[in-house]
């Protein structure tokens, strides 16, 4: 398993070394499948996801295909993405992109795809795999989110890991008091978090066993009950 959990997705630095190390080839020798699925439910302009692609784009793939799992037959997605290197989901609403693997029935595929390719998070396609998923929507308040996008169940795409991944640390967007958000957050969920800033990143080679942090930047890690174990 080689899985690239990132925050603010690929840019020079480490996260896109150890993307180039996981792949064990240049990306211009290399194929990308960006799944969308995670934005398109939010309406108004998406001028930022389109330059998020053309970033990406111009880090020089052999090819580039961005698709929705729900963008054609099963057979013509599946062959997509088999046909990619790397998966890449991007990012938007977790909750929706993990309800989007699972009632087309690509879940089995994805875990097969996550032992075959190499597959890369950018925000809420790193937050899919948690085994606590469902309870992280109580303990960090994501209710409205839900709502909104009607899902009729709320769980991970492929419940892998027992923590969960809180994003994008130190953004402008994000409040002044994010660090004590995710800590009671955490307390109340009762499972590992890390929250990481867009220059870092969790490489994930077996989920039985701690992630390895991949940083530039700045990133917490907070233990069951909220309290921090680990920080850069």
């Amino acid at each position: 398993m080689r899985m690239l959990l990132t925050s603010g997705g690929l840019r020079p630095g480490p996260v896109l070394d150890a993307l180039v190390a996981l792949l064990g080839k240049p990306l211009s020798e290399s194929r990308i499948a960006v799944i969308a699925d995670a934005m398109l439910p939010f309406p108004g302009d998406k001028s930022m996801m389109l330059r998020h692609f053309d970033q990406n784009r111009s880090l020089g793939w052999a090819e580039f295909d961005v698709l929705s799992l729900f963008s054609g037959p099963r057979s013509v997605i599946e062959s997509r993405l088999r046909s990619a290197d790397v998966i890449f989901g991007y990012g938007g609403s977790n909750h929706w992109l993990a309800h989007a693997w699972r009632t087309n029935g690509f879940a089995p595929l994805l875990r097969e795809l996550l032992d075959e390719k190499v597959y890369v998070g950018q925000s809420a396609g790193s937050m899919i795999f948690s085994t606590n998923h469902a309870a992280a929507v109580d303990a960090f308040d994501d209710h409205e989110e839900v709502e909104m996008l009607q899902l009729p169940e709320v769980a991970a795409a492929a419940p892998l890991v027992d923590w969960v991944v809180l994003c994008h640390l130190g953004a402008a967007f994000m409040p002044d008091d994010a660090e004590t958000w995710a800590a009671e957050g955490t307390a109340k969920l009762g499972a590992p978090v890390w929250f990481l800033d867009d220059e870092s990143a969790l490489l994930v080679r077996d989920p039985a066993a701690d992630p390895e942090v991949v940083s530039g930047g700045h990133w917490i890690r907070y233990d069951a009950t909220g309290a921090i174990v680990d920080s850069h």
